[in-house]
């Protein structure tokens, strides 16, 4: 294996190593992670934290006893005033799991899950309207051998998401015969298409891009 090249990341001092699966299922899943994101690496109360997150007092509360009983959280300090005292909560600012702890397939596959359910539903809804009477989905074969699903009509037009008036997507599976070589430089080509994209921000609309490639292992 070579050696870890330089990464565009910010780097973080000290990341928790992870030794059990309880909290190794917080802090590989995307959507617990977020809750636990105020936190981390930067001391907040629980109001503090809810407001980040648009949640109320009551369901961050819960979500904080719940990270504290996991050892995932701390509390840091209490500031004293009339009533109750406030605390104040830390966590670290990076996790490790080793893959004893979970495997890699088990963290890409609920990741993952996560967010082609939010892929479908915002495909849906994109999709929704517009149709005219007499369009639905056509199923064939490719000449592999493998089921094709395309949207068109009865009378034999196809949709075409590249037309100026249809909407902005793209959405579909292929199997691809390629050699080594010609998969690793799709793999590169793939990398320098969207790279200069990510970590945008300002203007515009927000969309939702997911790029697998991965030698297939047929249907084990």
């Amino acid at each position: 294996m070579k050696a870890p090249e330089e990464s565009s990341l910010p780097a973080v001092a000290g990341p928790v190593v992870i030794g059990d699966v309880r909290r190794a299922q917080v802090v590989t899943d995307r959507n617990q992670l977020r809750r636990l994101a105020p936190f981390m690496g930067a001391e907040r109360t629980v109001a503090q934290a809810a407001a980040r997150l648009g949640l109320g007092i009551p369901a961050m509360y819960k979500l904080v006893t719940r990270f504290v009983a996991l050892g995932l959280l701390q509390e840091t300090r209490r500031e004293a005033r009339a009533g109750r005292a406030i605390r104040h909560y830390r966590a670290a600012p990076a996790f490790f799991v080793p893959f004893e702890v979970m495997p890699l397939g088990q963290i890409g596959l609920q990741n993952r899950r996560v967010h082609l359910d939010r892929f479908e539903r915002s495909l849906a809804a994109a999709m929704r309207e517009g149709w005219p009477p007499g369009w639905g989905t056509l199923t064939c074969f490719t000449p592999s051998g493998e089921a094709y699903y395309e949207i068109a009509s009865a009378q034999g037009e196809r949709f075409d998401p590249l037309d100026l008036s249809s909407p902005v997507l793209l959405s579909g599976w292929n199997l691809l015969t390629l050699t080594p070589q010609e998969a690793r430089a799709l793999q590169r080509q793939l990398a320098q298409v969207i790279t200069p994209y990510l970590g945008r921000t300002g203007g515009g609309e927000t969309y939702l891009l997911g790029t697998f490639l991965c030698r297939d292992q047929g249907d084990r």
